[in-house]
């Protein structure tokens, strides 16, 4: 398929029960955009529901989403009917907490532990969204870490109504149809699915903060054992309180509505820290004793693990030695790998193609006195990361500003796929290269 209606097919996103999700562009604009078009993988749910009224729940959605104007949920930006089959346009996020945390197609397996701060940054705007959902009794039921995406600047925006239930009424209902996702479905909705209301979707984000805290689902009833604080150092007993009171079974012991938990959350502690706890055994060489990479390379996803020595969620299994030198107030040396590296980058994100432009121009005007800026390769980004800072900025690492989340390399996975890092979380992912990263150019000594 190359088109859909007006829109230019670059991709296919993904797939769901009942449609299917492209990377398109706008027509003029030339816009990248999200595409959900009406495709059920089964004749099964036409057979079921009938035709007709997979269309009418299928623009449901799009009236719930023209309905809500918030800083937290994704926006609408076009509906039309392709050879009879209704899509919705979307905005576009090359990333999603499903992404972050790494979460595989078998859910139950282990994920990235997300640090303290940013994890309680998402569930706020998380729950900011909910409020406004919840304002309008649209309730979502089927909060998960893929339906949460983040921006470039890391704002959550909340995706897919396909199973929302809106005024309570039923309008997305198919006899037999599971609603709500396996490990994050409340115990009440997945018993009756028109018993859900708000609470519903504040179980299903305790699942998630659980998750996003110890990197793996909670299990029955949390006990001593299975606490948050027992299995994450930086978490005090007031986060097991909030987890716990999201994650009972008994709807009516739960948090009252998505604004009370808000608060709660608000007021949780986040760790305070001076020092990078990096320590000595996880430290195996010097840049300086390492011959390292400068020019970009393809590198298959199956060869990425074994290349760099990462681990089942793609970190560093070990760390270079550091040693920085402010050498100005926009340039850091480091002087083992002998590499010059923007401090602030770009101050702005960019795709794939743009960051290389940024570096061209930054040579097409000799800037810090330097014509040899490019995109550093992901052995040149290695020397450079840290364990997971938990959200703290470190007092001897002068290289990054805090803004900085997702860096590219100058490495390529596909024709498609690009390599990038996320530096405060430290681990290494492939990204479509029209998807959004920051920019940290370097400049080799010599």
């Amino acid at each position: 398929m190359t088109s859909i209606g007006r829109y230019k097919v670059m991709g296919r996103l993904g797939r769901g029960a009942m449609s299917m999700v492209y990377k398109a562009r706008a027509p003029v604009t030339e816009r990248l955009v999200a595409l959900k078009i009406l495709q059920p993988r089964d004749d099964i749910f036409a057979e079921i529901a009938g035709e007709e009224r997979l269309k009418e729940m299928f623009l449901e959605e799009a009236r719930i989403m023209g309905e809500v104007q918030h800083d937290h949920v994704a926006k609408i930006l076009d509906c039309d009917l392709h050879e009879g089959n209704p899509f919705i346009v979307l905005e576009y996020f090359a990333h999603s907490l499903g992404s972050l945390i790494g979460e595989a197609y078998r859910v139950e397996d282990p994920t990235r532990i997300i640090s303290v701060k940013k994890t309680k940054a998402y569930l706020i705007q998380t729950l900011k969204g909910l409020e406004r959902l919840h304002f309008s009794d649209i309730i979502h039921r089927d909060i998960k870490p893929y339906n949460l995406m983040l921006t470039s600047d890391d704002r959550v925006k909340i995706i897919d109504f396909g199973l929302s239930r809106v005024r309570g009424e039923e309008k997305t209902a198919i006899p037999g149809m599971q609603v709500g996702s396996p490990y994050y479905t409340a115990p009440e909705q997945t018993r009756n699915s028109t018993q859900a209301d708000g609470r519903s979707d504040l179980f299903s984000l305790g699942v998630l903060a659980y998750r996003m805290l110890t990197g793996s689902l909670p299990e029955g009833n949390l006990k001593e054992g299975s606490l948050p604080s027992k299995l994450n150092k930086d978490l005090s007993p007031e986060w097991d309180e909030c987890i716990i009171k999201a994650l009972c079974k008994k709807v009516e012991h739960r948090y009252s509505s998505a604004r009370q938990m808000r608060l709660a959350v608000e007021l949780l502690p986040v760790p305070q820290k001076e020092l990078c706890d990096i320590t000595a055994d996880r430290i195996f060489a010097s840049a300086a004793e390492t011959e390292l990479r400068r020019e970009p390379c393809r590198i298959m996803f199956k060869d990425i693990r074994t290349s760099y020595n990462l681990d089942p969620l793609f970190r560093p299994m070990d760390y270079y030695q550091q040693d920085f030198k402010v050498h100005s107030s926009q340039v850091a040396y480091e002087v083992n790998s002998r590499l010059f590296w923007q401090r602030y980058g770009a101050g702005f994100p960019l795709n794939w193609q743009q960051a290389k432009s940024y570096a061209a121009h930054l040579n097409s005007i000799c800037w810090q006195g330097r014509d040899s800026w490019r995109l550093p390769t992901l052995e040149e980004i290695l020397t450079v990361l840290s364990p997971p800072l938990h959200g703290v900025e470190c007092s001897t690492w002068p290289m990054f500003e805090p803004s900085i989340h997702w860096l590219w390399s100058a490495d390529y996975c596909t024709k498609k796929d690009a390599w990038i890092v996320d530096i405060a979380e430290s681990y290494i992912s492939r990204l479509d290269k029209d998807g959004i990263g920051s920019v940290c150019a370097v400049s080799s000594d010599s």
